[in-house]
């Protein structure tokens, strides 16, 4: 006998069908080698820009966005199981949003944790439905791997901190109309305290954002120079000084959301080999082998941190697996492709071409996206592994006092 939540899922599902039937574009229309983040102008870039915003409105209001998110805050309420049937339901579809479904992911549950009330109902629906674009914050020049070096300083005047730093690889900068910034408030406190977590308006002045023209000519990436712009206390995420909390939360949602947007490039690759007749190569079908395989792999790693993350519950695998397993994938599916095309692969002569540049440029972005895998191998040897922490010289000692090179 049917039960009651039995049947509603049903219901729920074949909404969700019609409606993706109706209104997006199936993926598969696009060709088998139809590319994502492949960028090669400005003008590509910006219109891409635009359309991810116009889709991540479409799904708000036809109730696909912020599914589980409460109402009170722009969400509809809904419960876990619809998450995941719309997920199913929509993966032969166009439905990613590129960088919005990257930084919604990343920054909604830190939002949700540790946000004001206030912060909730201002913030959460507009980043929801696309009205405000976001970007990340967090980098700088002298501070990559080691992120808790920061020197971007914030000090406060009156009821404003007033803001100077330089920050870099800003994902989506040049488009964003707010930040989540990290600055440092303290800086005699050791270096991982003393920071402070802000959402920041990067419409001001004091504010120049200057893309980072990338070898496949667009500047996704961003430097971002800071001059004296200010941001409101009620704008502080968390604590005063007490930033690094939120900002561990996004660095591990953000390392679990790269992992589940790997996509399947095995099922590109496979029809790739058999396209150009090496599908009967024993090498090439033990190389197609090997990257199916990881796939499967990281696909079942990314379900059972979604489950968690839907019940509540901590992730069932450390999220640096899932970001080092990601990241050599692409490296292996990279040179998979190269492998395949020759000469083809760097440049455009065959309908796999810029597909096949953009999985061999995707392997940078990667590593480097959400701490580079350096970081993540320590992270797994002191988290994961309980090894021994590496000697810290600058442990205890005021960030000011920490010699910087």
């Amino acid at each position: 006998m049917t039960s009651e939540k039995e049947c509603l899922e049903q219901q729920y599902r074949l909404e969700a069908r019609k409606w993706l039937e109706e209104n997006i574009d199936p993926i598969q229309e696009k060709g088998p080698f139809s590319t994502l983040h492949w960028m090669p102008s400005e003008e590509r870039e910006t219109q891409h820009h635009l359309d991810c915003q116009r889709l991540q409105g479409k799904l708000f209001e036809a109730g696909y966005a912020g599914i589980t998110v409460p109402t009170e805050y722009g969400g509809q309420g809904g419960e876990g199981w619809m998450q995941r049937v719309f997920r199913e339901e929509s993966i032969s579809y166009q439905v990613h949003t590129g960088f919005y479904n990257s930084i919604i992911s990343m920054m909604l549950p830190a939002l949700l944790k540790y946000g004001t009330e206030e912060q909730k109902k201002d913030h959460i629906h507009t980043l929801i439905s696309g009205k405000v674009s976001w970007c990340q914050l967090f980098s700088e020049p002298g501070a990559g791997s080691d992120l808790a070096g920061l020197g971007t300083r914030a000090e406060l005047d009156g009821n404003e901190y007033v803001i100077h730093g330089q920050k870099v690889w800003n994902s989506a900068a040049m488009y964003a109309d707010m930040g989540i910034l990290l600055a440092r408030t303290d800086p005699d406190a050791a270096k991982h305290q003393g920071i402070t977590f802000f959402l920041f308006n990067m419409r001001q002045s004091g504010v120049e954002v200057r893309p980072l023209v990338q070898a496949h000519g667009a500047g996704h990436f961003a430097e971002v120079f800071i001059d004296g712009a200010r941001c409101h206390v009620s704008n502080i995420l968390g604590e005063i000084d007490k930033g690094w909390g939120p900002t561990r939360a996004v660095m591990s949602n953000e390392s679990a959301m790269i992992g589940a947007a790997s996509g399947d490039n095995a099922k590109q690759l496979t029809e790739l080999a058999k396209k150009i007749g090496k599908n009967t190569f024993p090498s090439i079908r033990q190389k197609l082998a090997i990257v199916y395989t990881r796939n499967r792999l990281l696909q079942i790693m990314s379900e059972s941190i979604q489950a968690a993350v839907r019940q509540g519950k901590p992730p069932s695998i450390h999220p640096s697996i899932v970001k080092l397993f990601v990241a050599e994938n692409r490296r292996k599916e990279g040179n998979l492709a190269q492998l395949l095309l020759g000469p083809a692969g760097v440049a455009v002569t065959h309908e796999a071409s810029e597909w096949a540049m953009e999985l061999l440029h995707s392997r940078y972005p990667i590593s480097i996206g959400g701490g580079t895998d350096e970081v993540h191998h320590n992270n797994l040897g002191e988290q994961a592994l309980g090894l021994p922490r590496d000697i810290r010289v600058d442990k205890g000692i005021p960030w000011k006092d920490v010699p910087k090179g």
